[in-house]
């Protein structure tokens, strides 16, 4: 159970994640017309935080 609580916290914190760095003006530190440097640094950002996310949720969920 602890398995499937940890993939559903992975891939709606990481959904959540990517639309936060969307509203963000992350995209001036990057040069013009660099969408692909910018897609893979929010796609690495997202599932990083989203993973230690994740992990808090399941320790969290695996306590009771």
């Amino acid at each position: 159970m602890g398995n499937y609580v940890y993939f559903i916290t992975l891939v709606v914190s990481a959904m959540w994640i990517i639309e936060i760095l969307k509203a963000s003006n992350f995209e001036k530190a990057f040069k013009p017309n660099a969408i692909w440097q910018i897609r893979s640094f929010y796609i690495l950002i997202a599932l990083v935080g989203a993973h230690l996310v994740a992990s808090f949720v399941e320790r969290v969920f695996n306590l009771f």
